[in-house]
């Protein structure tokens, strides 16, 4: 028995020891296949291997999603898109090029772009050097063809197709609109979301609402050899446009005030908008731009023209002049006064043409005098006399107050980028700033508007609204709703009230009234600005210029007991509110009444 079992157990060490065997006889000669495989690949083949992996690489291009179309409130388009191609550079394959100034050399002379701009731009973008970067815009169809050619030898180039904007209508409306332009270094550094070579608003509501409008970018998946060039597309997420504005203007209006001021070679503003609401009607300031030389490559001959000219056409006089308001601060002078209770509607002065303080003299516009003078009577013919004298009896202090009381001194918050808050000074600012106290010159000249307080024409606009509205005023606004294509509403704007003025009713009724002289009485300042059938009411303005001609303002609204507009028209350097600007906002204000009908 024992025997039997060792002889057993002999046979089961030899069966394992052969099965271990032949196990390691295949893995041996697995080993040995693999190795040789991989020698095979890495060494014989190495190189054909890596030349096949290099030339299959993955770029992904961006694909520009349009931006959002811009309508007048009946939605009439004013701006639109249109297809155009681009020329861009990826630097990383752009350096693999042999020789790279002749590639420079050759794309220099294909778009006629001097090759240290070419340099400067890819230089700007080091930092991005798998992006495409933006070298030329809205190409030609000469410089396409040339350029897809050279694109078969030149590494790192590409044509891509991209959205630009077309305005439908020029110059128009060009302050509400803007114009648009290439992100630069510095605004990429502030806006975490936008790349190289994005195309973003600048100026008008194309930059406050750009990131409503911009839309979102697609992207398209190239496969593309070692040198950047396109072999195949592998899969495109298409781009989604932005969503749409529609403005509160009405083109005719707008169109109606620009032309009015084109007529006589006009430069200033023409504002308004509704006093209940707040809702812009028209802007216009002048001299504007063409909205279409900033739609592609701008010429640069032209862009020095608009940023040398004198007249600053790009700026926009509504929101970013400051100017004196002139007489029509009257409104809150006299509006001050009578709350305070420093005078009555009765209360008179004299008016000789000439007011001494010492040895300093202050003239009314009236040089022969306007005689005794009461509170409507210095409204309606705007005694500047009466206002010294009242000015003086309040102070500073009041003249402070309800300056701020009606808006002064603070943005409106329109919804236009680059608002100014204008100044009203005090004697704290005065001692600050000048370093010398607060004469009775000083208050003598604010009381007629003049001296250092400045505002804007939207903000003196805004003292007339706060009469039409008998005590307050609501915030401006340029953008009615923002809407899908399909126009559904996204968001639409809700009226807000800007401020309401502490006084009593009877005083407001008071102003009112005065106001309506002004226009209706025969000796008002602003009878040029009646309009038949209708009772309107407003202030004539005619400011000190120290550069030249007096700037003609006129401040008003209609119908007096319903009021549908307020506006403010500024003709620099055109002479006598009552005589130039009065009769350009009675047109426009009797325009938009009759239109509305």
């Amino acid at each position: 028995m024992a025997k039997y079992e060792v002889i057993e157990n002999i046979k089961n060490i030899y069966q394992r020891f052969v099965r271990i065997k032949f196990i390691a006889w295949v893995v041996s000669i697995a080993v040995i296949v693999i190795t040789i495989r991989l020698f095979y690949i890495q060494i014989v083949k190495g190189d054909y291997y890596r030349k096949l992996a290099e030339s299959n690489c993955v770029n992904l291009i961006k694909i520009r999603a349009p931006r959002g179309y811009i309508y007048d409130k009946n939605y009439k388009p004013l701006v639109i898109n249109k297809a155009t191609y681009q020329l861009n550079i990826i630097p990383y394959y752009f350096k693999k090029n042999q020789d790279v100034s002749k590639a420079l050399n050759d794309i220099s002379k294909i778009i006629n772009t001097p090759v240290e701009e070419i340099e400067n731009k890819i230089k700007e973008y080091r930092e991005y050097i798998l992006e495409p970067i933006v070298i030329k815009r809205n190409l030609n169809e000469q410089e396409l063809s040339r350029l897809e050619e050279k694109a078969i030898e030149i590494n790192g180039i590409s044509i891509s197709q991209e959205p630009i904007r077309y305005y439908n209508y020029d110059s128009f409306a060009s302050h509400i609109i803007g114009y648009i332009g290439e992100i630069s270094q510095s605004q990429l550094q502030n806006n975490k979301d936008y790349y190289p070579g994005d195309i973003i608003g600048q100026t008008g509501v194309e930059n406050f609402y750009d990131k409503e409008i911009r839309g979102k970018d697609g992207v398209m998946y190239i496969l593309t050899d070692a040198f950047g060039r396109q072999k195949e597309i592998i899969k495109t997420l298409p781009p989604k446009q932005g969503n749409n504005l529609v403005l509160t203007i009405d083109y005719n209006l707008q169109k109606f005030a620009e032309k009015l001021m084109e007529e006589h070679n006009y430069k200033g503003v023409i504002v308004a908008s509704n006093p209940k609401t707040g809702e812009i009607l028209c802007l216009v300031s002048k001299p504007d731009y063409n909205l279409n030389y900033f739609s592609g490559n701008i010429d640069i001959k032209e862009w020095k023209k608009l940023i040398r000219d004198k007249d600053n056409p790009l700026n926009n006089r509504v929101v970013q002049g400051l100017y004196s308001p002139g007489s029509i601060f009257k409104i809150a002078v006299g509006t001050g006064g009578l709350n305070e209770k420093v005078i009555e509607t009765s209360t008179s002065f004299l008016c000789e043409g000439i007011y001494w303080i010492k040895t300093w003299p202050y003239k009314c516009w009236r040089r022969s005098g306007h005689g005794l003078v009461d509170f409507y009577r210095a409204i309606a013919e705007s005694c500047d006399i009466y206002f010294y004298k009242l000015g003086l009896k309040m102070k500073v202090e009041l003249l402070y107050k309800y300056a701020t009381m009606f808006g002064l001194g603070e943005k409106t918050g329109i919804d236009l980028p680059g608002e100014k808050s204008g100044l009203v000074p005090n004697r704290e600012w005065k001692r600050r700033i000048d370093r010398t106290p607060w004469f009775p010159g000083n208050t003598v000249m604010m009381s007629i508007g003049q001296g250092y307080i400045t505002a804007t024409p939207l903000q003196i606009m805004n003292i007339m609204a706060v009469m039409a509205n008998k005590g307050y005023a609501m915030k401006p606004f340029i953008v009615k709703a923002i809407t899908t294509d399909n126009r559904r509403i996204i968001k639409l704007t809700e009226p807000k009230r800007l401020f309401e003025i502490k006084v009593s009713e009877d005083v407001i009724n008071i102003m009112r009234n005065a106001l309506r002289f002004v226009v209706q009485s025969n000796k008002g300042t602003g009878a040029k600005a009646r309009i038949k059938g209708i009772i309107s009411a407003g202030k004539t303005g005619t400011v000190e210029n120290p550069h030249g001609e007096t700037h003609a303002m006129f401040a008003g609204f209609a119908p007096f007991d319903n009021p549908q507009i307020v506006i403010f028209v500024l003709i620099e350097h055109g002479g006598g509110g009552g005589e130039v600007a009065a009769p350009v906002a009675g047109n426009v204000m009797e325009y938009y009444l009759r239109l509305k009908k």
